[in-house]
């Protein structure tokens, strides 16, 4: 039998040692610094001393414990009828917001502090018309992808201007319905995501595509591929649709947006689940975009499903 006498002899040794590190004089330049050493050696810890030692070595909480999506939020704007069906977000390098509707190439460019269109412009005249469900921004163009896989590209236009476009096949419109694109900077290429499996190996996976900007083509190997299992057992759903995603700059993580099931996944690259978040149904009927801005604020867009769109803003807690 352990003696509480000897655990707390053993957790004030344990504190000394930590104080003294803190205290003491920095490592030799070139060194291994002594605290990591001690973080690894540490048995059972005292919830004290735990979470000391978690402040020294930085949080594990990712991008969405930042929100508190329960609350109140922040802002919420109710759209003009050109985006009652709004279906994609995307933030450029400028901090501009774009969105799309569903049926049509028409992109918009929006201010949700203002509560304002700024400016609308189409891929051709008339508008393409498709099944758009996605959009991205790329250096100076737009890119919009349809539920097939096609992808169109152009460069943003003044109010009511029609640009040229080009279109490209990814050819993944016989694996899966393809729904949200978001780009990948630290690997110039496009990442598109799989709503609904078309193919037996797909099914009851999260699969999520990479297309290269450079060479116009897939890679030969999905950029991240893995069982629904536990995200689905972390929402207690029995499946999960993405309908939009974006990749957060400051840790790289992936947020994975889903309208059906109201909810939002935070994954690593290497595909762990970092964190689950709930949207309240009564805010997100039919969540279809999503955008995180240079003030960390993280941004909903959601389809009026019959009545009016919305975009609605949480901002980081304080």
């Amino acid at each position: 039998m352990v003696r509480h006498s000897s655990i707390r002899s053993a957790n004030r040794h344990r504190v000394g040692t930590l104080r003294r590190l803190l205290t003491g004089p920095l490592p030799p330049e070139g060194r291994p610094c002594e605290i990591v050493q001690v973080t690894f050696a540490i048995r059972p810890l005292p919830a004290l001393f735990a979470t000391m030692l978690a402040v020294l070595v930085g949080s594990p909480d990712g991008v969405l414990s930042r929100y508190d999506l329960s609350r109140s939020p922040a802002d919420r704007w109710g759209l003009p009828h050109q985006l009652a069906e709004i279906s994609g977000l995307a933030m450029d390098s400028a901090g501009r917001l774009f969105a799309h509707g569903d049926e049509k190439a028409e992109i918009f460019e929006v201010d949700p502090d203002e509560q304002r269109i700024v400016r609308r412009f189409s891929f051709g005249e008339p508008a393409v018309r498709g099944d758009f469900e996605g959009i991205t921004v790329v250096g100076d163009r737009i890119f919009l992808v349809t539920s097939d896989g096609v992808l169109y590209a152009g460069k943003p236009a003044a109010d009511s201007k029609q640009v040229e476009f080009v279109t490209y096949s990814t050819g993944l419109g016989k694996l899966c319905e393809i729904e949200g694109v978001a780009y990948d900077p630290s690997n110039p290429s496009l990442l598109l995501a799989c709503k609904e499996a078309r193919t037996s190996q797909l099914r009851h996976r999260l699969a999520i595509y990479r297309w290269s900007i450079d060479r116009r083509a897939l890679f030969p190997k999905p950029a991240l591929l893995m069982s629904l299992s536990p995200i689905t057992s972390a929402l207690k759903e029995k499946g999960f649709h993405p309908s939009d995603l974006v990749i957060d700059a400051g840790t790289g993580h992936l947020l994975v947006l889903a309208a059906r099931e109201a909810a939002i996944v935070e994954l690593t690259p290497t595909g762990d689940v970092v964190k689950v978040a709930r949207l309240r149904r009564k805010l997100h009927p039919q969540a279809e975009g999503l955008a995180i801005t240079r003030a960390r604020s993280l941004i909903v867009a959601d389809e009026g499903a019959g009545r009016q769109g919305t975009i609605t803003t949480y901002d980081p807690l304080r």
